[in-house]
């Protein structure tokens, strides 16, 4: 018996492959311009992540995906952090961007997160914030701006990942 393949969803996940190993060998926190403009929002499914709800708070936003391995890697860090920054102003938000809520649900289940989960099946939110390969995660300070980057998610930068949260969580809020 040959089993249907949907092609959209086969092309999306080559492509979102392709940019993973594209930087997969660089995979680190890239600085961004941390002149720009704070975040507002950003639509996710139905509702909308409202930036201004987290002021005060180091923000890792982080997009995934049930198919991807590099993410069963990153949840457990994630966890992790969360729970040795929370108490210092961390929050991790990780947006899954699966069209079918079940592969997210079956990944949950065997590695439940213990941060904020949001749903964009649409995949809008991760339009709005270039998103180039899975998992991409984003650091945003306590004043809202976005200041670093990480596409893929590679163990060995661990190290690099958590002094680019501590300095973040070292600053203070702009009045």
């Amino acid at each position: 018996m040959v089993e249907t393949i949907d092609k959209g969803v086969l092309m999306k996940k080559v492509i979102w492959l392709v940019g993973l190993l594209f930087i997969y060998v660089s995979s680190s926190f890239a600085q961004v311009e941390s002149t720009s403009a704070p975040l507002v929002e950003l639509p996710v499914g139905k509702d909308k992540l409202i930036f201004s709800d987290y002021r005060g708070k180091v923000i890792l936003l982080d997009f995934w995906a049930s198919w991807c391995g590099p993410c069963r890697q990153s949840f457990p860090w994630m966890n992790d952090v969360q729970a040795r920054y929370a108490d210092q102003g961390l929050v991790v938000i990780a947006v899954n961007l699966d069209q079918d809520k079940q592969g997210a649900d079956e990944f949950l289940r065997d590695i439940p997160a213990t941060f904020k989960i949001v749903y964009d099946p649409e995949g809008t939110s991760a339009e709005q914030m270039d998103v180039m390969g899975m998992p991409m995660s984003y650091l945003i300070d306590r004043d809202g701006i976005l200041r670093h980057r990480l596409i893929g998610f590679n163990s060995r930068k661990k190290i690099q990942h958590e002094d680019h949260i501590r300095a973040l969580l070292d600053e203070t809020v702009r009045k």
